[in-house]
């Protein structure tokens, strides 16, 4: 996953909220069954359209089942993405990777003592029932803001992060 510095442990490792992704896959699973329900809606209008449809029906069907094919693929990517989007907080440094698509991957770090403001930001009732939410972390270095989206109890990460900077500051 990543490579410790000497004495260095790993305390945290999160993962984004398993709720977007939910609904993100329910979203795709919409998309594609709409094909096949249209088939079943078809057998339903007047005699003339359903010899039509009846005549095209394997053509109909063999787009339908490569529309469900790229529906699987893209949920795939998006599933790929939650599953390996990281967030791990060490002894001496903090490590945010993120999947931006298949074969592409960011991944930031940032020193415990660089730190220097920490604050999370929980929108709408959703993400207050789930605790879910933004966690913001202002740091003197090049990159002056991590913004980590929809992680899971973003309350229990920043008193994390809070400790281990504390911690680093004494030692």
């Amino acid at each position: 996953m990543i490579d410790l510095y000497p004495e260095e442990k790993i305390i945290l490792i999160e993962r984004k909220h398993w709720l977007p992704i939910s609904i993100e896959g329910l979203s795709f699973s919409m998309a594609g069954i709409l094909p096949f329900l249209a088939i079943g809606i078809a057998d339903s209008l007047p005699q003339s359209i359903k010899l039509v449809i009846d005549h095209y029906r394997l053509n109909y069907l063999f787009f339908s089942s490569a529309w469900l094919l790229v529906i699987w693929v893209l949920f795939f990517m998006a599933w790929t993405k939650y599953y390996l989007d990281i967030f791990i907080v060490t002894t001496k440094r903090i490590v945010d990777i993120n999947q931006i698509s298949l074969f592409s991957r960011d991944v930031s770090e940032m020193k415990l003592e660089h730190i220097q403001d920490i604050n999370y930001k929980v929108n709408g009732l959703l993400a207050s029932l789930m605790k879910f939410g933004d966690v913001h972390i202002q740091s003197a270095g090049e990159k002056n803001e991590f913004v980590i989206r929809n992680i899971s109890n973003p309350d229990k990460l920043c008193e994390a992060i809070s400790k281990q900077h504390l911690e680093s500051l004494k030692g």
